[in-house]
C-alpha cells in the first residue's frame, strides 16, 4: 500500500507548504472524519480529506500539472461561488486534476490564467517577494499624460495601499481614450484600475496577456484551454527556483 504525507496531498490539491502546515496544524483538516494536527501524517488512496466544508477523496498522483485559461469576461476567477453561477468550474470542466489558479482576475478583466495543481508555483506567481511579472494591455477613458505615467510609476497610496506600476507605456492616442501597455508586479485587489482611478482615467477594458513566461498566444480565443508544455513550462518551473533561493538568502 502507498502512502504520502498529508502536507504533500495538499499541496497537489494546489496549497503552498507553508498554508498546508498552517491549515493542518490550526486543526482544520480531517482524515476520515478525524482531525489531524500532524502535516506529517500518512494518508493513503482511498482517504476521505476534509477541509472546512469542501471534501476531497485522496487519489495519488505522480506529477504536478499546469494550464492555462484565457478567461472570457462573465466568469469569476473561483471554482464555488454560492453568489456567482459562472465561475471557472465550467470552463475547467473538461480538466481531471483538482487545480487552483494562480491570482484572480476580476469578473470584467480578460486573458492569461494560470492553473495548477503545484502550490508552490502558485505562491510564487501570486506573491509580489518574487517579482514575476503580469503584463496587462487597458482601455481607459481619457488622454493620458506622461506626467500621469511617471506618478503610476513612482507608485501612489490609495485607500492605504501603495498601489505601483513597474512599467507602463501608451500604445494608442485615442480623442477620448488611451490604450496602455502595463507591467505589474504586486497584486493587490483591483491594482490596474485603483491606479487610473487615481490619477483620473477610468479603466474600461483590461486584459492580460502575459502572467511570468506564459503568454495569451498560446490560448488566443476567450474559454480557450491549453495544457502548459515544452519550452513554456521549462521557463515556468525555473520560477520555483526563485522560492529556493529567497529561502536560501533569508535563513
Amino acid at each position: 500500500m502507498i502512502f504520502i504525507k498529508l502536507q504533500k496531498y495538499l499541496q497537489q490539491l494546489g496549497y503552498s507548504r507553508r498554508k498546508a502546515d498552517e491549515i493542518v496544524f490550526n486543526g482544520k483538516v480531517m482524515v476520515n472524519d478525524k482531525k489531524v494536527i500532524e502535516p506529517w501524517y500518512n494518508v493513503k488512496e482511498g482517504d476521505k480529506i476534509t477541509i472546512g466544508e469542501k471534501t476531497q477523496i485522496v487519489k495519488l498522483k505522480e506529477e504536478f500539472v499546469y494550464y492555462v485559461l484565457n478567461k472570457p469576461k462573465g466568469y469569476v476567477s473561483s471554482l464555488y461561488d454560492p453568489k456567482e453561477k459562472n465561475t471557472l468550474k465550467k470552463l475547467i470542466k473538461n480538466i481531471k486534476e483538482p487545480v487552483k489558479p494562480a491570482g484572480r482576475l476580476d469578473k470584467d478583466v480578460t486573458g492569461v490564467l494560470i492553473l495548477t495543481n503545484d502550490g508552490d508555483l502558485i505562491n510564487v506567481l501570486t506573491s509580489a517577494r518574487y517579482e514575476v511579472e503580469k503584463v496587462y494591455i487597458a482601455k481607459v477613458k481619457g488622454r493620458v499624460k506622461k506626467t500621469e505615467l511617471s506618478k503610476l510609476k513612482n507608485g501612489v497610496v490609495e485607500e492605504g495601499d501603495y498601489l505601483v506600476c513597474k512599467d507602463v507605456s501608451i500604445i494608442e492616442m485615442g480623442f477620448d481614450y488611451t490604450i496602455l501597455k502595463i507591467v505589474m508586479i504586486k497584486g493587490k485587489k483591483h491594482e490596474v484600475k485603483r491606479l487610473f482611478k487615481h490619477i483620473g482615467h477610468e479603466v474600461v477594458e483590461l486584459r492580460r496577456i502575459s502572467h511570468g513566461p506564459v503568454n495569451v498566444s498560446l490560448v488566443p480565443n476567450p474559454g480557450q484551454i491549453r495544457k502548459i508544455e515544452g519550452r513554456v513550462l521549462k521557463e515556468l518551473l525555473k520560477l520555483k527556483k526563485l522560492k529556493i533561493k529567497k529561502n536560501q538568502k533569508n535563513s
